[in-house]
């Protein structure tokens, strides 16, 4: 399959900073048992996700929260922060 075969089937980009990513949620490469189709060829991106360990993307909140829909870790982790620090719904 050609480089732009492969984009045009499985990814989009957005138009504001031209960043990449699969048309389907979570992703059109993850498996039932929740591994990768890809193996060891994923990009560098999917490796690093949830992106937790990297301070300077914990600023973006609205993302942490697109990752909390899709990534059990990164729910996990927001559920956990939520008990430490008292979070309450509001009313």
């Amino acid at each position: 399959m050609s480089q732009e075969d492969f984009m045009s089937l499985y990814l989009d980009v957005t138009a504001e900073s031209g960043e990449y990513s699969t048309r389907h949620k979570p992703c059109d490469f993850l498996k039932e048992d929740g591994k990768c189709l890809l193996g060891d060829c994923k990009p560098e991106s999917c490796k690093k996700y949830p992106h937790t360990d990297q301070p300077d993307r914990m600023g973006s909140l609205y993302s942490i929260i697109d990752f909390a829909e899709v990534c059990p870790v990164v729910y996990e982790m927001l559920e956990r922060l939520k008990e430490i620090y008292g979070f309450r719904r509001r009313r």
